[in-house]
């Protein structure tokens, strides 16, 4: 079953934008799903800061947020492992006034060759796992 679609909305000056929009009925959150195999595969993610107002981990959030937030922070540590510099690497995700769309940004990034290489990379990742089809 096919959990979400992924669209690139822009790349520009080392910026990458996108949506990421869950299908219906299917999950829109981590709650419940088994994100530890990201953390054996991707350990980087186990050092992640986000400010997510509650002063949990990001090891914590990971199991309970959305999946476009869990998606954000695999395409940093992706980014991070193919040479972007991590301490220039920052992301956010926010929900768009569309419906269960959510906008996706990642800075840092040093070519659209390597934005595009991070987000097919983590879709892969997500089916691999089981996490999106």
């Amino acid at each position: 079953m096919k959990l979400a679609t992924v669209t690139v909305h822009s790349y520009e000056a080392g910026t990458l934008r996108l949506y990421f929009e869950p299908l219906a009925g299917a999950p829109a959150t981590t709650a419940g799903l088994d994100v530890g195999p990201l953390f054996d595969e991707l350990p980087g993610l186990a050092k992640h800061r986000c400010d997510n107002g509650k002063h949990r981990s990001f090891c914590d959030e990971a199991r309970d947020t959305e999946l476009a937030h869990l998606f954000e922070h695999l395409l940093i540590e992706l980014a991070a492992t193919s040479g972007a510099p991590r301490e220039q690497l920052s992301g956010a995700t926010n929900l768009d006034e569309a419906p269960a769309r959510y906008r996706i940004r990642i800075s840092g990034l040093q070519s659209a060759v390597q934005a595009e290489v991070c987000r097919e990379n983590a879709m892969r990742l997500l089916k691999r796992l089981k996490l999106c089809v």
